[in-house]
């Protein structure tokens, strides 16, 4: 199992993909308001994928 952290579901609040995938919020957003994402598995590294911003996805300051 890989220290992936998952991400926090939007409707049950359970945590989901826990040592999966890995997911954090990007700086960007959607004309809707959707948050874009960062995300990783084992085999995979993407962005940009649209999300309703109640996920609770991680947050990481990759500069100042």
């Amino acid at each position: 199992m890989s220290p992936a952290p998952g991400y926090r579901h939007r409707d049950t609040g359970a945590l989901s993909s826990v040592g999966n995938d890995g997911y954090s919020w990007s700086s960007a957003t959607t004309e809707g308001g959707d948050g874009l994402d960062l995300n990783f598995d084992s085999e995979y590294l993407g962005s940009g994928d649209a999300h309703h911003r109640v996920y609770g996805f991680q947050l990481r300051c990759l500069s100042e």
